[in-house]
C-alpha cells in the first residue's frame, strides 16, 4: 500500500494535466524556454553526476526486488540525458515531456524504499515529502514541454 498511494498519485497528477488540456496547448515563450533550463538542470546533474559517477549509490536505492540494479542506474541516468536533450529538440520535446513525467512514476519505488535513509551523507526525504516534490516536478516537466493545458497555442513552438 506505501507503495500503491504515491504511484497514484503521480498518475493522477499526468492525467489531469492532459484532462484539463482536452487536446489544446499554449506555448507562453522565454518564460516557458526557461523553465525548460529549469527542469533540465536536476535531469543533468543526476544524470551525470550520480547515475555515471556513482552509479553503485544509485543502485543501493533501488529495491532489490529488481534484479540488475547496476544497469537499472546507469539506464535511468542515460533517459535522464536524453530526456534533458530531446526538451530542446522541438520535434521530441512533447515526448521527451511525457517520458520524464513517466520516468518519475517509475522511479517512485526506489525514493519510497530510500525514504528517511542516509545514503552517502544525504537523508532521503520522507514518502509523503518526495511524492509532493514528484508532483511538483511533473507539473513542470509537463508545461515547459507541452506549454499552458487548455488554452490555444498563440505562440509557435517557444
Amino acid at each position: 500500500m506505501k507503495y500503491a498511494i504515491p504511484v497514484l498519485l503521480l498518475l493522477l497528477t499526468i492525467a489531469a494535466f492532459f484532462g484539463v488540456a482536452r487536446g489544446k496547448f499554449a506555448s507562453f515563450g522565454i518564460p516557458q524556454f526557461m523553465l525548460r533550463i529549469l527542469v533540465v538542470l536536476p535531469l543533468l546533474i543526476s544524470g551525470i553526476a550520480l547515475h555515471f559517477l556513482h552509479a553503485g549509490a544509485v543502485a543501493s536505492m533501488i529495491p532489490p526486488i529488481f534484479p540488475a540494479r547496476n544497469f537499472l542506474a546507469v539506464f535511468t541516468g542515460i533517459l535522464e540525458v536524453a530526456g534533458a536533450i530531446g526538451l530542446f529538440v522541438p520535434r521530441l520535446r512533447r515526448p521527451a515531456s511525457f517520458c520524464i513525467a513517466s520516468m518519475m512514476v517509475v522511479i517512485i519505488p526506489a525514493n519510497i524504499y530510500v525514504a528517511g535513509r542516509t545514503i552517502e551523507g544525504v537523508t532521503m526525504p520522507s514518502i509523503a515529502v518526495r511524492t509532493a516534490m514528484q508532483i511538483v516536478y511533473i507539473v513542470l516537466v509537463l508545461l515547459a514541454g507541452y506549454g499552458i493545458p487548455g488554452r490555444n497555442s498563440t505562440l509557435e513552438n517557444s
